[in-house]
Order: C-alpha cells, then structure tokens, then sequence
C-alpha cells in the first residue's frame, strides 16, 4: 500500500505556473473519478489552494501521476519535471501532516489550510475515493493538527495572507492611505480579513464588488462600507486607487483593456491563484500590479519568532508519523501471516487429499477413506496448537491460553 504525495507549491512553482495547475472545486468529483476509472489509483485526496496543489494516493504507478498532471492542465513534462515534488511512504505522511499543521503554508502555522485539507477529504469521501487506509490516514493527520495546535505556540499571533496584504500596502504604497479609495474584489474569507486589518487605517473609502450581490451586500453591511456588483467594474476601477482582488474564478475578472481606461495611478495587490488581474496590466504605466508571491518578504518578517514553536510542531509530527507507519506495517505482517498460515493449511489439506485419492483409486471403501482423511486432517491441524498450548500452560503463560480463545472463538459453555 504506498502512499504517495506528490505536487507543486509556493516553495517550487512561480505564480505564472500554479495558476494553470488548479483543481476547481466544483469540478474535484470529476478529478476522482479519472483517477479511479482510468489511472488505477486506489485511494485518493486532492488538495487545490492558491499556494499549492496535491494529490495524495495509494499507487503503484508514479509515472502515470505525472502524465495525469500534464493531460489535465495542457503542460508538457519538461515545465512540470523542475517543480513536481514526489515523496513516499513515511516522507509522503509526514509531508501532508507538516500541510495540514500550516508548517509548509507560506504563512508558517496559518489555519485555514487544515479547513481546506478537510473540505478535500470530504469530496474524496463523497466520490468513494477513501478506503480503510486513507480513512485512518486522515483522521490521524486532524488528530496531529489538532495537538500542534493545542500544545505548541505555532498557532498564536497568527500572520494570514490577508494581514500581510494590508502590512504590503503599508510599506509600499506611496499615497496617503488615509485619503484613498480601496475597491475590494471578491466576498470570501480573505477579504473579510483584509476588511478587518483596512478599518484602522480609516480609509476614505471602501467599495466591495462580488459576482453575488448578495454576498458583497452582506459583508459590506458587515463593516459599514459600500457594495456593488460585478457589472460595476468598468465605471469603479477609475474611481480606485487601491485594489485588491481574492476571488475563485479561473479566468481574469480585471483585463488590461478596463485598466487602460483608468488615468490615475491604481496600485493593486491581487492574491487570488489563478490570478484576478491580467498579468500584461503590469506593462501601464499608472498601473503597479502585485501577486500574492510579493507578499513573501512581509510574511517572513513575522514567521521570525515563530520558529522554536515550529521545531516542537515537527518533533510531534514526527512521532505521529512514526506511530501511524508501525500500524501500516502491523497491517503487512498480519496479511504476511495470513497467507502464510493459509498455505500451511492448504498444504496439509492437499497432502492428505493425495493420500484419500490414491486409496479412492485402489477401490477402498469411500466411506473409510472420508473417515480416515477427516481424522488424519484433524490430527495434523491440531497438533501443533496444542503442543504450544500444553507448554504455555505448563510455563504459566495465561495470556497465551486467554488469546487462544479469542483466536478461536471459544465460548465459556465451550469450556464446561
């Protein structure tokens, strides 16, 4: 049963390329599925944010991972071949365990992954994608995140994405902020929390624009800002001069036509994978467009500090992964000994099956060689657990006689 883990992220990839290595959650089911039907994976989890994109599996088959990730997103094996990462076995465990604590996130011990390792797991179990294996996989790595989280500090003071955008904005933008007007694209957690670290920075003025009306209405009620739809984009980005995008659409809402329109100089953070804002808008001169890889100097300022606790996260994680591969091995020597234990039976059967066959044969009455192969069949199958028991016995190994019956389904009434 290897467990593989195997994909792309912040540390290998640029943004120019985990942009194109995403898998939509609205269309997971259908990744499972192919994964399943045509790629003889047994067990399967994937994992899509904006920082990476996984695929945990129980194969026998590397090769066929890579030629899966290049047919679904239109890349060849030379783009993937540099940034594609493969572990194994243990380091496979560890790795998604080290995923789901936050210790591999760009924001060391940010939460929100585990909520995201979660919702995957859940569309696995949906599409008939977890086994025993990754069932006990799992909850073992939600255990282990749950004891980093109440056991170490790697958690406390957390920096998210959204704190260092607004941190990133403080630094770098030129402007009064105070004086400014700040179009927020998108309604998801993300910008909540980009809204909730903007308030003390007192704005002039701060727009919400959301696909869902209703959605932007909402959050913007939420802090006491204005909403807006979509549609609106055209007339508000020349109204902007701060924006900052976070949606889930896969193709560019913000095109370098709209921002081409816009005369005023407009700097924009977009942290959303795949990107919000066409990337060719760099090229305008009034325009200075940032991505979420940008954000990197920021994040590590804060990690500083952080790192003690982390080093503690991994000493648990370690002892977790060590502890859920000695179940896996048990799992190996329990089929080794089944089988094992078959073949011994099903050589005794077979030798004492010639022996009734070649009597059969002579003539002997059919009656006595049943009898004679029924005894003889017994005698063997039982000779050697009741030697060991009679010595466990006279050794005073009660455990021993207790296992036997439960080994053997013995019942007290049995006894009498």
């Amino acid at each position: 049963m290897p467990i593989i883990a195997c994909g792309i992220n912040h540390k290998t990839a640029p943004i120019e390329l985990r942009e194109k290595v995403v898998f939509p959650p609205e269309k997971l089911a259908l990744f499972l599925q192919d994964l399943s039907q045509n790629e003889n994976i047994r067990e399967a989890v994937l994992l899509s944010t904006c920082n990476r994109s996984e695929l945990y599996c129980d194969t026998d088959d590397i090769n066929k991972i890579t030629d899966w990730f290049c047919r679904h997103h239109q890349l060849s094996s030379v783009e993937l071949s540099s940034v594609l990462y493969f572990h194994r076995n243990e380091k496979a465990v560890e790795h998604i365990m080290n995923v789901a604590c936050g210790l591999d996130s760009m924001v060391l011990g940010e939460s929100q992954i585990l909520g995201q390792m979660k919702e995957a797991f859940s569309e696995s179990c949906a599409a008939g994608m977890v086994g025993t294996l990754f069932n006990r996989l799992f909850q073992q790595i939600f255990a282990v995140a749950k004891e980093v989280r109440t056991n170490t500090a790697v958690g406390a003071c957390p920096v998210s994405v959204s704190s260092a955008t607004v941190n990133f904005l403080k630094e770098n933008y030129v402007g009064d902020m105070a004086k400014s007007k700040i179009l927020l694209i998108g309604a998801g957690g993300t910008i909540d929390l980009v809204m909730r670290h903007l308030q003390p920075l007192t704005p002039q003025k701060i727009t919400i624009v959301n696909r869902s009306k209703d959605n932007a209405r909402e959050l913007a009620k939420k802090y006491t800002v204005q909403s807006a739809s979509i549609d609106d984009l055209p007339h508000l980005l020349p109204l902007a001069d701060i924006i900052i995008s976070s949606t889930g659409s896969t193709t560019p809402v913000v095109t370098e036509a709209m921002l081409r329109e816009c005369i005023q100089s407009i700097f924009i953070v977009d942290i959303a994978v795949p990107r919000d804002v066409e990337a060719s808008a760099a090229v305008l001169p009034n325009i200075k467009l940032h991505s979420i890889d940008d954000l990197k100097s920021i994040i590590q300022k804060n990690m500083r500090g952080r790192e003690h606790a982390a080093d503690k996260a991994r000493e648990v994680i370690k002892q977790r992964t060590h502890d859920f591969m000695a179940w896996l091995h048990s799992l190996d020597l329990v089929a080794t000994t089944i089988r094992a234990y078959r073949k011994q039976i099903e050589d005794l059967c077979e030798g004492e099956l010639s022996k009734s066959l070649r009597q059969l044969q002579r003539g002997d009455n059919p009656e006595q060689v049943l009898a004679v192969f029924a005894r003889a069949l017994t005698q063997k199958l039982l000779h050697t657990p009741t030697v060991q028991l009679r010595q466990a016995g006279f050794e005073g190994r009660i455990e021993v006689l207790q296992l036997a019956h439960q080994l053997f389904a013995i019942s007290e009434l049995e006894l009498n």
